[in-house]
């Protein structure tokens, strides 16, 4: 029952995942390489998305444990 909750909402936190990946390509374009403010921006969303990706698995998870119909 809770890996089910959990996976309804990793499902709905899968834009989030998108915003952030969106936010650190254009980090990355403003800051051209160069130290400062928006290379700091890039780095932070970088980390965050990998959070996201870390905790797709437990939609792999809950196919595996939950039955499937006939």
């Amino acid at each position: 029952m809770e890996l089910a909750l959990a996976v309804l909402y990793l499902n709905k936190a899968e834009t989030p995942d998108k915003i952030c990946r969106a936010i650190q390509y254009g980090s990355k374009f403003v800051s051209n390489g160069e130290p400062g403010t928006a290379q700091n921006v890039d780095k932070s969303t970088s980390l965050a998305t990998k959070v996201f990706r870390l905790f797709k698995f437990v939609n792999d998870l809950h196919a595996l444990i939950s039955p499937t119909a006939p």
